[in-house]
């Protein structure tokens, strides 16, 4: 790391703050002895009856077949990263390497020697993390339970104690982030239940020993290592209700970690502080608003509930989930890296779309609905044909039949880092006939390839009007690290006309987005320094150039869209390519068209013919 990251680094955080990491670093040199005796200790494995199980006989057909259809290719050691990218990870998986690039990072290295941020021949330590979360484990286990093939869930059990013998506490790469262990111990305690339901002798013993190894070392490191202070992200609210969770079925654990009543009520504090009260999670990036709710949900079912105000809070956030997602063609706004918490759904890829139906109480949540029960209560679907905001957050929703607008006039992101925000103030993503039209490019990587992040995260890769010089602010100072915060944008609704502001009153950029169900008009208005709006496609639509005041875009399973531009002087327009993520790691090109102009620019969408 650079000197700048360092000194805005320090910036970020509270004297306090600089204290407690100061105090933590002198601690990491005894952490690996005091690990080694945890180990060591005689282990209570008594267990209460969480997660309960749902009734076999409940099972939606479609997911026998899909559990079936899964653990046969996972027990091959094929598995698909980030739910799209199939690599071959071995049986047991090879669990210190970077399946995308082959390189394997040393698991003997003690983990407070290691940089996760910076690992050898571009390895990413997020592409490693994703197959030592042990979701496919639970995965397999789910199929054993319901299909009743033992042998899948003993193959876990091998590969779990595989795990234990090549990662040994405080040591490599998988014991650098409290997240991490707390996403494992998730995992951990469905696998548990689901193992124990089997009601297998030689099944339940061996999990003993492995319940024995996995559940100390992992509670006591994720107390003494979760996140603080300008950290307290997604991160902590994973960490301690992973905490909730585990002491919930493993009462012994109150003798090394504080009684879950404590951990319940700092999370419940972080549940008010990282969720806005109309619902939006503060990160501004919307995987992570269902990555933390779905936490905080596991959560409360483990504690029995939450107090009345913090249910409030989820129910809002759910809500919010409701509202500003489209399905199928989903593409999420801020940071997304694809991850899961628990491979509940049907399909992975098609997880946003089913906690959206689960959320809903429609027939596409069926399997959620198995796993989880019934869905908060109160809320409501999303509505049509008026503008639907949330104020706080800086989301503008408006869709019918045909067209869906979101309109982005949010905040960079959370507290003094905004660690997952992106440059979008005053983007606006479309969709035609479900169909994503204009979209949010994504965020492709995170330590792997810091360029191509950098890139999506910017002003230029959305469409929002951007001065041809650029902006110089807010600037990147590291991968999870922004300096000089942008304003919160101004946001309005006026005579149905969606009015977004950025900017000063020397330099003030306005967007108005009128939506009605022929058409979707976009009028930007910039003053007299020449200013670029770039209008990105999604994949599948091409462009014509028709005439000089407009295009066409055209897609195999659409009704072509004709775009029309107007304006006071607009210098010129082109069709370019620009880089799309869809999915973590997943990197394409699309088809944008790049107007330079000045004063006003009106862009009209509507259906071509």
């Amino acid at each position: 790391m650079g000197l700048g990251w360092y000194m805005q680094r320090l910036r970020s955080m509270s004297v306090s703050e600089i204290a407690h990491r100061v105090s933590e670093r002198l601690g990491r040199g005894s952490e690996i002895a005091h690990l080694r005796r945890i180990s060591r200790k005689p282990w209570d494995g008594s267990f209460n009856d969480f997660p309960k199980l749902p009734w076999r006989d409940r099972v939606p057909p479609e997911l026998r077949k899909q559990l079936a259809a899964d653990a046969e290719k996972l027990m091959r050691g094929e598995w698909d990263l980030f739910g799209w990218k199939a690599v071959e990870v071995g049986s047991p998986p090879c669990w210190h390497r970077d399946a995308t690039l082959g390189v394997v990072i040393d698991p003997d290295i003690p983990a407070r020697k290691l940089d996760h941020r910076h690992l050898e021949h571009d390895a990413d330590a997020r592409t490693i993390w994703e197959i030592n979360r042990w979701s496919e484990m639970t995965r397999m286990a789910m199929h054993s339970a319901l299909n009743g093939d033992v042998h899948a869930i003993r193959v876990s059990q091998l590969w779990l104690e595989d795990w234990c013998d090549r990662n040994t506490p405080g040591h490599g790469i998988n014991w650098t982030s409290p997240l991490e262990a707390a996403l494992r111990l998730m995992n951990f305690c469905w696998f548990d239940a689901l193992v124990r339901g089997c009601n297998d002798p030689e099944l339940a013993r061996r999990q003993d020993e492995l319940t024995a190894r996995i559940v100390p070392t992992h509670a006591w490191w994720i107390w003494q290592r979760r996140s603080f202070g300008s950290s307290a992200n997604n991160h902590l609210i994973g960490e301690l209700s992973a905490l909730v969770m585990a002491i919930t079925r493993w009462p012994a654990l109150a003798r090394m970690i504080p009684p879950a009543q404590h951990v319940v009520k700092l999370l419940e504090h972080e549940i008010l502080q990282q969720f806005a009260t109309d619902g939006g999670n503060k990160e501004q990036a919307l995987h992570y608003h269902l990555f933390a709710w779905e936490m905080c949900w596991h959560a409360g079912m483990a504690a029995g509930g939450f107090k009345a105000e913090v249910l409030q809070r989820l129910t809002q956030a759910a809500q919010y989930f409701v509202d500003v997602v489209e399905a199928p063609e989903c593409w999420d706004f801020g940071d997304s890296d694809d991850a899961q918490v628990l491979p509940l759904p049907l399909k992975r890829t098609n997880s946003a779309v089913e906690f959206r139906g689960w959320l809903m109480n429609r027939a596409d949540g069926s399997v959620l609905r198995f796993w989880l029960g019934e869905p908060p209560k109160g809320v409501k679907a999303a509505m049509r044909s008026k503008w639907l905001t949330h104020a706080q957050s800086g989301q503008a929703i408006w869709r019918d039949a045909r067209w869906t607008v979101r309109a982005d006039a949010s905040p960079l992101g959370l507290g003094s880092m905004a660690a997952h925000g992106h440059l979008d103030a005053l983007h606006v993503s479309l969709w035609f006939e479900q169909h994503a039209l204009l979209i949010d490019p994504g965020t492709g990587a995170y330590y792997g390839n810091p360029a191509l992040r950098a890139r999506l995260a910017s002003w230029e890769a959305h469409n929002g009007p951007v001065p041809d010089a650029g902006h110089h602010t807010p600037r990147r100072m590291g991968a999870f690290l922004w300096a000089q915060h942008h304003d919160k944008p101004g946001l309005e609704i006026s005579d149905d006309i969606c009015v977004m502001s950025f900017g000063g009153e020397v330099r003030r950029t306005q967007r108005a987005v009128h939506a009605a169900q022929d058409y979707v008009e976009i009028c930007d208005e910039v003053g007299r320094e020449s200013h670029v709006v770039t209008w990105q496609l999604a994949p599948g639509w091409r462009i014509d150039q028709e005439r000089k005041n407009g295009f066409v875009c055209r897609h195999a399973e659409s009704i072509p869209v004709h775009a029309t531009l107007n304006g006071d002087a607009i210098e010129q327009w082109e069709i370019v390519e620009r880089e799309a993520s869809p999915h973590f790691r997943e990197l394409l090109t699309t088809q944008a068209v790049k107007i330079t102009f000045r004063g006003t620019l009106t862009t009209i969408w509507r259906k071509a013919g």
